[in-house]
């Protein structure tokens, strides 16, 4: 079977080199650990392969289904295309330091690794880009967990000062409606992960910011964070941002995590099934926490510390009148933040996190046109001192 499967794609090859428009392979069972690229293409030429035969023969049949390749595409790897597809779709996740792809749902039980393949060609069928699903996250949390154990020590993250042996990571989200979703893959998969004498824990704090996450990570509330977000990117679209005990990780972790991601989906693959989600229905996970509360004293403090001078410490913004407008976005609390520092926000908008964002401008986007015309607005007509804007998950 080998042999003849080796001859095929020989075969194929040369066929390739006068058929480049259509040219349909059938690829050994037989993997390895190198990987090859494809691309599936709609061809109504077919090789049929008689599995019972002890020689191979080829005609052309119409009604014959196997997964195409370009035939400068094919090497001697033989990786399932199935496989090769999910694969080479968390690879393009990667968008410098972070993870980004256009949302896309599956099963949240049974189904099998083909239907995650046959949705990543879909989305990207349609002009959408890399795809990202549960099943991806699952893979980028076994991934992260992973990660941290191999780096225990290289940072904070080792000194523990949440109290417990545990590995803790913590995760966030925007208000982007499929972020609970990602999130409970994500904790899964991180939980699923042995550390033999050091467990993982996963928190979860649910709608956050970006800048937050580092913040826990920094105050030894966790070892590790994500949150789940795209940003100011429109609302079909995610993401996944990481930080350690020494901030945000770089474009060369993850490329770590993607392989680490790689190898998990690769063992799903495997069994042919695809891990287990809780759908819309909540986050698994250790423990659900709330450390906006924390965070908010934080900038509480600190937006003290920089009145100068400040007549009134408990205060200091009592003579401002500012509009906020968060645009539905994670930011949404900072109007009640300065409220309680005095300043009248009487005239803020948007001020409710709302992930199908529904009012006038879509996703939040300081940079965006009608954001601006619409705080500017608004601050004429309450004669506020200063307006602030944010994107969806605040760090701008």
């Amino acid at each position: 079977m080998k042999n003849n499967a080796s001859l095929l794609i020989l075969l194929l090859n040369v066929i390739g080199r006068h058929r480049q428009d259509v040219v349909t392979a059938f690829v050994s069972p037989i993997t390895s650990s190198s990987r090859c690229e494809y691309t599936t293409t709609t061809t109504t030429t077919s090789l049929s392969v008689n599995k019972e035969a002890s020689s191979t023969t080829s005609s052309y049949s119409p009604s014959a289904s196997f997964d195409t390749f370009q035939a400068t595409e094919i090497d001697a790897s033989n990786t399932p295309p199935n496989l090769q597809t999910i694969l080479t779709s968390l690879k393009e996740l990667k968008s410098g330091s972070d993870l980004r792809g256009t949302y896309a749902a599956h099963a949240n039980s049974g189904g099998t690794i083909a239907n995650i393949s046959h949705l990543i060609k879909q989305v990207k069928g349609e002009g959408n880009g890399a795809a990202l699903t549960p099943f991806a996250s699952h893979c980028f949390g076994v991934a992260f967990a992973r990660w941290l154990l191999q780096h225990e020590g290289d940072d904070d993250a080792s000194n523990h000062k949440h109290g417990t042996n545990a590995l803790t990571i913590c995760i966030g989200r925007d208000p982007r409606i499929h972020g609970e979703r990602l999130a409970d893959a994500f904790a899964r998969g991180a939980e699923s992960v042995d550390g033999v004498t050091k467990p993982v824990r996963v928190l979860y704090t649910g709608v956050t910011t970006t800048p937050s996450m580092y913040e826990f990570c920094r105050a030894g509330k966790c070892d590790a964070a994500i949150i789940i977000t795209a940003s100011h990117l429109p609302e079909d679209k995610n993401g996944i941002k990481f930080f350690s005990g020494s901030g945000g990780l770089d474009k060369e972790d993850i490329d770590e995590l993607i392989v680490l991601a790689q190898e998990e989906a690769t063992e799903w693959y495997n069994t042919g099934i695809m891990p287990p989600s809780s759908g819309n229905a909540g986050v698994l996970c250790s423990e659900l926490v709330n450390f906006l509360p924390y965070y908010k004293q934080t900038l509480k403090q600190a937006i003290g510390r920089e009145v100068d001078p400040n007549p009134n410490p408990a205060k200091p913004l009592s003579n401002l009148n500012i509009v906020v407008n968060p645009g539905n976005g994670s930011g949404s609390f900072f109007s009640d933040l300065l409220r309680e520092l005095g300043a009248n926000v009487a005239g803020s908008l948007h001020l409710t996190p709302d992930g199908t964002f529904p009012d006038t401008i879509g996703v939040p986007n300081p940079e965006k046109k009608a954001m601006v015309e619409e705080t500017m607005r608004a601050c004429e007509d309450c004669n506020a001192d200063i307006g602030v804007m944010f994107d969806t998950d605040a760090d701008r």
